[in-house]
């Protein structure tokens, strides 16, 4: 079976829409967290999880909203989460409750922040080689740094363990060796921060241990439409022209 993989959604409906428009060949969807914040189309965008039955888990936004009436709202980005959360539906609200903070699927676990802390950015190549030493699954895929890349380790019997990685923000193809293990993020499908435009995501093929990873151009005028219309700050739509 092949993985729609995707993160870092954050209610951004027209960059999700635009990779359901070009993704090909996959059979069900993979999401690591964060279908909420920052855009204001957060509903819509659960309601395809929950149509796709998508298999997920909890992001730090997904918390806050849940969360929200509980938190003193300072900022925008908490703004944002008390409007998405008066509007969300039942429905969805429940999808994001139900959502667990790590999940496994063929063997590979999947995360939205760091396998030894969910709520932890994974950014670093020490932090990388912790988590090969005490998380036994082959393949990990995480979010929340909204970088597309991979870290890979190569397992050497009596020596000690190789790790590099592996920037993939304009696509690209991983085949992942026998003895080589992946933690992999597809990047942000509604906000990248790897300076280049466009919506992330990933296809997996287990069968094949191999990752492709994708970004798709589509129109950010739609995007700033909808901020207009809501009236949400315009740094957002910054953000999304600038990539990071």
């Amino acid at each position: 079976m092949r993985y729609l993989v995707v993160s870092d959604l954050h209610g951004n409906w027209p960059a999700l829409e635009a990779i359901l428009q070009e993704a090909r060949g996959y059979e069900a969807v993979l999401f690591l967290g964060d279908a909420v914040g920052y855009y204001p189309d957060a509903n819509r965008v659960l309601d395809w999880l929950r149509s796709v039955g998508a298999k997920g888990v909890l992001g730090n936004h997904d918390l806050w909203l849940l969360e929200i009436n509980s938190m003193q709202i300072d900022g925008p980005v908490l703004e944002i989460l008390a409007w998405q959360a008066e509007r969300i539906s039942p429905e969805n609200r429940a999808y994001l409750a139900s959502l667990p903070w790590t999940a496994e699927v063929e063997g590979a676990l999947l995360v939205h922040g760091s396998p030894l802390d969910p709520l932890a950015y994974l950014e670093e190549l020490e932090q990388a080689r912790e988590v090969f030493e005490r998380v036994p699954h082959r393949f990990i895929f995480h979010g929340h740094t909204h970088l597309a890349g991979s870290y890979l380790a190569l397992e050497k019997p009596g020596q000690d363990r190789l790790v590099r990685y592996q920037r993939y923000a304009n696509g690209g193809e991983l085949i992942v060796a026998p003895r080589v293990r992946a933690i992999v993020n597809p990047g942000s499908t509604g906000q990248p921060r790897d300076g280049v435009v466009g919506a992330a995501y990933a296809i997996w093929d287990p069968e094949e241990d191999l990752i492709e990873f994708h970004r798709v151009r589509y129109n950010l005028e739609h995007v700033l439409a909808r901020l207009h219309h809501e009236r949400f700050p315009m740094w957002l739509y910054e953000r999304l022209v600038l990539g990071k």
